[in-house]
């Protein structure tokens, strides 16, 4: 025998990254708070309490030149005008100061603590983008990432890598097998050898 559901609260983020024709990516970032099993002026059986969408664009090197924020729910009329705010991030760095940035902007009583903790998971794009522009030069496979091929493009791309994490510390395994590689020839895209 089952009871009633558990009443409980769940916090979905989504952060998607496309590349650009033009070597900008795209993203798309969101935060939902749901609630479910509570007690809700409709008889609904969860009800969403904040939705929040960043929307925008950045380049190679995570310099945000686009950037847009949305409040498609909210429980008070009051929280969209935190989202104007959002307008003074663009030109900043993900890759640098950004923290700093958004909550000099937005931080304390000045924003909101749901839009500024989405705007800080921007600095994903560090990891998604990365990926993407490997990936633009050879497959993502064990033979890629075992013979070191996969971080030697890497390290071309974005040499910050090295001590990124545990996996990618300067003298181990991963980023000695890199090296040990020719550097390998990274270019961006549209352009061509020699460029």
């Amino acid at each position: 025998m089952t009871g009633p559901a558990p009443v409980r609260m769940e916090r979905r983020r989504l952060l998607e990254v496309t590349p650009q024709d033009d070597g900008t990516f795209t993203f798309r970032a969101t935060l939902t708070d749901e609630s479910f099993g509570g007690n809700y002026a409709t008889a609904a059986d969860s009800v969403v309490v904040h939705d929040f969408v960043v929307v925008g664009r950045v380049t190679r090197e995570l310099e945000v030149l686009e950037l847009e924020a949305e409040a498609p729910t909210h429980p008070y009329d009051l929280c969209p005008r935190a989202l104007a705010a959002c307008a003074a991030l663009v030109g900043g760095s993900l890759q640098s100061g950004w923290r700093r940035k958004v909550l000099g902007v937005g931080g304390g009583t000045s924003g909101c603590t749901h839009l500024t903790s989405l705007l800080l998971s921007l600095t994903e794009l560090t990891t998604l983008s990365f990926f993407l522009q490997i990936n633009e030069h050879l497959p993502y496979d064990r033979a890629s990432r075992s013979t070191g091929a996969w971080m030697a493009v890497g390290l071309g791309l974005a040499p910050q890598l090295g001590d990124a994490c545990h996996v990618l510390t300067r003298d181990g395994e991963v980023l000695t097998a890199a090296r040990s590689l020719p550097d390998p020839v990274v270019r961006r895209p549209g352009t061509t050898a020699g460029e």
